[in-house]
């Protein structure tokens, strides 16, 4: 099966890979920024958007995802960015297949293992919800805010619902495939290889899934790798400030 994508504009392409419980369509900002002169594909990683779900996600079964897509759409090394969990799966896949990509830009992640209590109570919470009484978006942001203070993060998760063929509201995401696979997505160290080709790390300032103390790791999987910060930024640095975050691909992009 082939992971379904957004595809916008024209010229070189550049993969765009989301994080956790996201999908393509989070990225719709930056292809509208990029898409004259690169075409954009907006890919739903497996268990994520309208891609197939599937118990199976591990970054091994992902890298072969990504490899089909290519083979499918018959891309000549494309540029590839993920961002989190899109970020580790970009790197494990350039170091399996180190000779396809062109560039790689990997956003606010690190290659080693890291344990993120709030998403493991996330997974929780999002497991009580009922879309049997939960009939609308506001009604989700209520269930959820006394769990999640966070105005942000409710508004993610609500825009990551749609109305299903039976009429209810659901989630845009495989829970139960994601959870039975969290550890390998999560805990799991990428290692063993290197991708030799340009890359471009960018971490939020304000974000902790990236820092000084990981530039080692990255340095000996990826030697020619710049890594970057991208002030006034958290987590979610394309939303939190995307002119800086575009300006530093811009460059990395038109470098040759």
């Amino acid at each position: 099966m082939i992971l379904r994508s957004k595809i916008l504009g024209s010229g070189y392409p550049i993969l765009v890979f989301h994080g956790l419980f996201g999908n393509g369509e989070n990225w719709n900002s930056f292809a509208k920024e990029f898409d004259k002169d690169y075409e954009i594909h907006l890919i739903d990683i497996r268990n994520h958007g309208k891609s197939f779900f599937s118990e199976k996600m591990d970054y091994d079964v992902i890298s072969k995802d990504i490899l089909n897509y290519i083979s499918y759409y018959e891309l000549d090394h494309p540029i590839l960015l993920g961002h989190s969990m899109g970020g580790r799966a970009v790197m494990k896949f350039s170091i399996k297949y180190s000779f396809i990509p062109k560039k790689i830009i990997i956003v606010d992640i690190s290659p080693n293992a890291y344990i993120n209590a709030d998403q493991e109570s996330l997974i929780h919470v999002l497991k009580k919800v009922n879309f049997d009484t939960i009939k609308t978006r506001k009604d989700l942001d209520a269930f959820l805010k006394p769990w999640i203070p966070d105005i942000k993060m409710r508004l993610f998760f609500s825009k990551c619902t749609h109305r299903q063929k039976d009429g209810k509201l659901g989630f845009r995401f495989f829970l139960f495939g994601i959870e039975k696979n969290y550890d390998c997505l999560i805990r799991q160290k990428i290692e063993n290889g290197s991708y030799n080709g340009p890359s471009l790390f960018l971490r939020g300032e304000n974000s902790d899934y990236l820092l000084p103390k990981d530039y080692d790791s990255i340095l000996n999987l990826f030697p020619k790798a710049e890594i970057l910060t991208i002030k006034k930024a958290k987590h979610w640095i394309h939303v939190d400030n995307p002119l800086d975050f575009y300006k530093k691909i811009n460059i990395f992009l038109k470098k040759t």
